[in-house]
Formats: C-alpha cells, sequence, structure tokens
C-alpha cells in the first residue's frame, strides 16, 4: 500500500471516527432537550388535571376541553387519560382510547414511553391528592418527537456522508500536491542510480521544508558528480603517473636481457632501473598517503619546532645540493595534531619551496598566531605561482604551467597532500599574496589549549 493511500486513509478513519462521535452527541444532546420539552409540557398538564380530579371527588375525569401538551412547535398534542381506582378497575378514560383501554405498565411518580395500537405514546402516572390508591394516567402522543428524530437522523446521516466526500476529495488533492515533490525526489534518485549524474530536482514550490530538502539534494548530486568526477580523474593521473617509472623500469630491464653488456653498462641499466624504481616508490608512497589522510586519529599537543626539525632533515640534502637556506622563526608555538601528519605536511610545503627557490637563494619560515589558531608561512624567492595555476595548485596530480614546461618534475601530489592534512586538522593550506617574486604558502593550524 503506498504512502498516499495510507495517509488518505488515516485522514479519512480520523474525520470519520470525529465526525461520527460528534454527530451522535448533537444527535442525542437535540432529543433529550426536545424530550425534556415534552415531559415538562406533559407533568404541567398532569399537575392541572390531578388537582381538578381530586377537587371533584377522585370518581372521574374532569379532562377540560382546552387543548393538550404543546411540547414543540407543530402544536397542542391529543390528550390520552384514563382514571384507576385502588384495585387497578378502571373508574373512567377518553374517548381517545378507543374500546381497549390499557391497564398502567409503570408505576406511580414515573414518566414512561408506551404503544396503544399503533399509536406510540409517552405516559405520566401520578396519583390523586387526598384518595388514596386512585391514580391518573396522562399521555399524549409521540409523532412529532418521533419524526424530529427521524429527520435530525437523516438530516445527520447526509451530512455524515458529504463530510466524509468532501474530506476524501480534498484529502486526495492535498495529499497529491504535498507528495508531488516526494515523487520528483524518488524519479531522480532512480536516474542517479542509473548513473545519470544529470538528474536534478530543481526549483520546488511548497513548504520551505520541502524546498530545503530539494535544494540539499540537488546540492548532494551535485558533489556526488564533482566526487565521481575527481575520481575519474584521480584514477586517469595515477595511471598516467604510474606508467612513466614502470614503464621506465621495464625498458631498462628489457635492454639488460636482450644480449649480454659489459658491467659498465650493467651498472648504468640498474642504476636506472633502481632510479625508476624510487620514483614508483614514492609515487605509490604518496598515493597510500592521500587515500589515509582522511582517517582520524588520536590529537595532542606537539610543539612546532620538533615538527619543523624533522620535515627539514628530509630536505636538507635536497637544499644543500641547491645552495638554499632556511631562515627560521617559530616563536616557540604548540599546535594540536597527530606529529607525523603534521611532519608530512611540513615537509611537502619545504619540498616544494626548495624545488622551485633559485639556487643561494633563503627559504622564510615564520610561525605567528592566537590561542585559537597558528599560521605557518613558507615563502620562497623562485618565479612564484601563475595567476592561472592558482586556482587549481591543490588539485592532485596538478603540475603548474612551467612545471609542465619542464622547470620542475613531480608527481604534482605533494601540495594536495599537504592541503588535506590541514583540512583534517581543522585548518587550512592557502597560497598567500606577497610584494616581490616567489610563493608563500601558508597553513593554519589549532593552537594546543595550555593545560
Amino acid at each position: 500500500m503506498s504512502f498516499s493511500t495510507r495517509f488518505i486513509g488515516a485522514i479519512m478513519l480520523i474525520v470519520f471516527l470525529t465526525l461520527a462521535t460528534a454527530m451522535l452527541v448533537v444527535g442525542a444532546r437535540v432529543n433529550a432537550s426536545q424530550q425534556r420539552q415534552f415531559d415538562d409540557a406533559l407533568r404541567s398538564e398532569a399537575w392541572q388535571e390531578t388537582r381538578e380530579i381530586a377537587d371533584f371527588g377522585g370518581q372521574n375525569l374532569r379532562i377540560t376541553p382546552r387543548l393538550g401538551p404543546s411540547p414543540d412547535d407543530v402544536g397542542p398534542l391529543t390528550k390520552y387519560a384514563v382514571l384507576y381506582g385502588p384495585q387497578g378497575q378502571v373508574l373512567d378514560a377518553t374517548a381517545a382510547w378507543g374500546d381497549a383501554v390499557p391497564q398502567p405498565e409503570f408505576p406511580p411518580g414515573t414518566i414512561d414511553d408506551f404503544s396503544h395500537g399503533e399509536v406510540h405514546l409517552r405516559g405520566l402516572h401520578n396519583e390523586i391528592p387526598g384518595h388514596p390508591g386512585v391514580t391518573l394516567l396522562l399521555a399524549a402522543p409521540r409523532h412529532d418527537l418521533d419524526a424530529d428524530a427521524r429527520y435530525l437522523q437523516r438530516t445527520l446521516g447526509l451530512s455524515f456522508g458529504v463530510a466524509l466526500l468532501v474530506t476524501a476529495l480534498l484529502a486526495s488533492a492535498v495529499t497529491r500536491r504535498m507528495t508531488a515533490v516526494h515523487g520528483r525526489v524518488a524519479a531522480v534518485a532512480r536516474r542517479v542510480a542509473a548513473h545519470d549524474l544529470e538528474a536534478r530536482l530543481g526549483a520546488v514550490r511548497g513548504a520551505p521544508e520541502l524546498v530545503q530538502m530539494a535544494l540539499d539534494i540537488d546540492t548532494m548530486i551535485d558533489r556526488l558528480s564533482a566526487l565521481l568526477r575527481s575520481q575519474e580523474q584521480f584514477i586517469a593521473h595515477a595511471a598516467h603517473e604510474l606508467r612513466s617509472p614502470l614503464t621506465a623500469l621495464y625498458g631498462e630491464l628489457s635492454y639488460i636481457g636482450r644480449r649480454e653488456r659489459t658491467p659498465e653498462e650493467y651498472r648504468e641499466a640498474i642504476a636506472e632501473a633502481l632510479e625508476a624504481t624510487r620514483r614508483l616508490m614514492r609515487l605509490t608512497d604518496d598515493l597510500l598517503t592521500l587515500a589515509r589522510v582522511d582517517r582520524a586519529g588520536e590529537r595532542r599537543a606537539v610543539e612546532l619546532a620538533e615538527v619543523y626539525a624533522e620535515a627539514e632533515a628530509v630536505v636538507t640534502r635536497q637544499a644543500k645540493a641547491r645552495d638554499v637556506r632556511f631562515e627560521v622563526s617559530l616563536n616557540e608555538r604548540v599546535v594540536l595534531g597527530r606529529s607525523l601528519d603534521l611532519v608530512r605536511l611540513l615537509r611537502n610545503v619545504l619540498v616544494n619551496a626548495v624545488n622551485h627557490a633559485p639556487a643561494a637563494t633563503t627559504i622564510e619560515v615564520r610561525a605567528w598566531g592566537d590561542d585559537r589558531h597558528t599560521h605557518i608561512s613558507v615563502r620562497d624567492h623562485g618565479r612564484g605561482v601563475a595567476e592561472e595555476d592558482a586556482a587549481r595548485i591543490f588539485d592532485p596530480f596538478y603540475r603548474g604551467s612551467r612545471d609542465r614546461a619542464g622547470e620542475q618534475a613531480g608527481s604534482g601530489l605533494g601540495l594536495a597532500i599537504a592541503a588535506q592534512i590541514a583540512k583534517q586538522h581543522d585548518g587550512s593550506l592557502e597560497l598567500a599574496e606577497v610584494a616581490g617574486p616567489g610563493a608563500c604558502f601558508v597553513a593554519t593550524l589549532p593552537t594546543a589549549t595550555p593545560t
């Protein structure tokens, strides 16, 4: 059973029970009110008749020629009266009974319904004051009460049916309108599941919650689409980057195996193969690091000087080969993070700076901040980042136009890994604008709270 059917059924059940209860209460109250009015009129007439009978000896009815009780707007009713003796014998009766005068079916002092032939009556059985055992049964037809009750029942029944029909129509219309967006969501979800990432809900009119849900779903699909495109691009770049060292390694090994070589040729081929293997290992290590960087771990207070010392030790040899020096000012800052990840972050930024710094220049490393954030900047004085490369400098496998032109070699994963590590530490890695030549990368990390 669909949601719409269940929803409409629930509404109909609620309305049915509510209307049925309300109409039963209304019908009962109206009928009770009319019967009470009828009883009041009947008691008034019986009181007058009993007083007249008592005053004239208590042996004969004194039914006056005046009309009977008028319990409602229909008009006065015909009187049915009978006077009983102490032994229950009929002392006198009105002609309205015909040939069959009834015996009292309920005790004196009560009022009740009974039938006489085809006539439905309501009567009051009273004692005659001053005449022990003598009682008067005064009754009047219930035709008007019964007719009003039937009319009220038909009216309420018709109203009940019309109300249920209108409720069903309105509930169906409202449900269709309310579930229209859900239907569109389901359709879009099926299209996305079928690999149609162009499916979107678009503009939605309705309750703010539905509008927000549509926006959230479209945003989710946009991000999913971007993620899949990024994944496809990542796989393509990874395959491309892995192909180069693998091709070199395969070529060198094939070269060695074609024929006998001199020891010098073997050494050269092995050296080339080792270099290709080292490149392959570095690239594999970077890929694994990029895959694992999103995994959370315990953070602790880490002295920035220790992190920098480990990171610099990795690039010292490369820096000395280019006669590049480091000018460091860390101001005894303490950050909150995972030590190994922070070392890799800073190492990758330092490697990038050394690769792009001119020979015999200085790389400036500075740290500053407050109780919430610590900023670490690494600036070289090379050619800097081209304007067209700035927006994508942190994309995996992206190499700037100058790198692609042959100025520098690399897989393009170093800065991407560093940016991801900073993000996972609730921080960031950005390319800052500086005056003069060179590039300046600023990492922002949470400051460790003193204990």
